[in-house]
């Protein structure tokens, strides 16, 4: 496996622009579907079963999600079916249907077909029936037509927060992932993500897509930047809401592309907030994949003690995102999430390296990471995949889940050619040290859930 020396050895290809033009973003057609992605590398050869642990009372597939939105909902003279990609300026909660294999699968067809390197018949995903429960009165402003709330404020969210505790009651590790999606795609698009994420962490805590009021058009880029700065505030809402509402022991946010916006403002209002510390769920893993971010800001974000609001921060970077280098081209500023494509002074990485709470990772030579484009390595790339699910799952660091350092000068950790041999052997002995079976990505040997 070729490891890069120099960090900006990588080059722009002829035609790569024309390709950017066609795939930046992560929307797929039609909008209401998709294929579910790779199987994460560490789950490949048996040795870890995400579904191995699940109770036989609740050996069933998941078919309904939880979902938050700030998009205007669909009316007749929408082409969206659920939701426009224009602003609601509130935020909607509500529950999705979602259909394997179009209905056709059962728990035992999906769960084998699922960890097959080459599926046949494909698993694809779809969206069914959507559900609104109501929207979540804290997010009202005073612009907000008091006719759209309902005679109780507060129903809608109480009866979100029942739903979320049911699941988190079946839970063996009852935390929360917020789903925070990238530019250009339609309503539908997180729900699926984030239920193919789900999927392979054996169904367990609660999966909540985020679902901001992107465009699926190309042209819309601006507009949408502009967007996402509005959509932090609904972001920070809901996590506040779910932190005091929800029976979760920890709220994990990922974050992709454009989303990663949403995260870094929200948890930047959330640093600089004068309000009384929440209590209830902490904040734990926050992940940002492709981020779409001008470094300068990110730079502002950390002044603004965005560290300090959880466990702990991981940025995954990659030279060889195509997407990215087209945002550097149209902003003429580098993006975080390309961190990697210039040399870094001396001053910030010491700077970088000495934030604990911080982390980044090279993902330019793990396996796939060149995929579409090179910006969709989260679902694409099954050695990253394999890391963010272990992430989750455990919250070990990086070292402990068989991370290196190429070069002790920098703060950034890269994949070794051993690395889903190290993640693998890695959590057997974090099973192994287990003393209970609450989770995913657990031995199929039957040893402890890795915590």
């Amino acid at each position: 496996m070729f490891r890069r020396t120099v960090l900006h050895a990588r080059t722009w290809r002829p035609g790569v622009l024309t390709c950017v033009l066609l795939l930046v973003g992560c929307a797929s057609t039609p909008p209401d579907r998709t294929e579910l992605m790779p199987v994460p590398a560490v789950l490949e050869g048996g040795r870890f079963d995400p579904f191995a642990d699940v109770p036989p009372q609740a050996r069933r597939l998941q078919t309904e999600i939880l979902f938050a939105t700030d998009r205007d909902p669909a009316d007749a003279g929408d082409l969206e079916h659920h939701y426009a990609s224009r602003r609601g300026y509130l935020v909607r909660l509500g529950r999705a249907r979602i259909l394997h294999g179009d209905g056709a699968l059962d728990w035992d067809s999906a769960t084998r077909l699922s960890l097959q390197p080459q599926r046949k018949p494909p698993y694809r995903l779809r969206v069914g029936a959507v559900e609104e429960i109501g929207i979540l009165a804290s997010t009202a402003s005073p612009f907000t037509d008091p006719a759209l709330l309902p005679a109780d404020p507060d129903a809608p969210a109480a009866a979100f927060a029942a739903a979320v505790d049911r699941k988190l009651a079946r839970a063996q590790q009852p935390d929360i992932v917020v789903y925070v999606h990238g530019f250009k795609v339609p309503f539908e698009n997180p729900l699926l993500v984030a239920t193919e994420l789900w999927h392979f962490m054996g169904y367990d805590g609660v999966f909540i897509p985020y679902s901001w009021p992107a465009t699926p058009r190309l042209l819309a880029y601006f507009s949408d930047v502009e967007t996402t700065a509005l959509s932090a505030h609904y972001l920070k809402e809901l996590i506040q809401f779910l932190r005091r509402r929800t029976a979760a022991e920890r709220i994990h946010i990922l974050g992709y592309s454009a989303g990663t916006r949403l995260v870094l403002d929200a948890l930047s209002m959330l640093a600089l907030s004068t309000a009384p510390a929440v209590g209830g769920a902490r904040i734990g893993e926050v992940i940002l994949v492709g981020s779409d971010v001008d470094t300068g800001l990110f730079a502002a974000a950390l002044t603004n003690g965005v560290l300090d609001t959880s466990e702990r921060l991981t940025v995954y970077l990659s030279g060889i995102d195509g997407a990215l280098r087209f945002a550097n081209l149209v902003f003429g500023r580098e993006r975080l999430g390309q961190l990697l494509d210039h040399d870094m002074p001396a001053h910030v990485a010491a700077t970088l390296g000495a934030a604990d709470e911080l982390v980044l990772i090279d993902v330019t030579d793990a396996e796939d990471a060149d995929a579409r484009s090179g910006h969709s390595y989260f679902r694409e790339s099954p050695w990253v995949s394999s890391d963010i699910l272990a992430t989750l799952a455990t919250g070990l660091g990086p070292a402990e889940r068989g991370l290196v350092r190429d070069q002790p000068d920098l703060p950034i950790w890269s994949y070794p050619p051993d690395f889903i041999a190290r993640l693998q052997r890695a959590l057997g002995k974090a099973a192994s040290a287990s003393d209970r079976r609450d989770g995913s990505l657990q031995s199929a040997e039957g040893s402890a859930r890795v915590p």
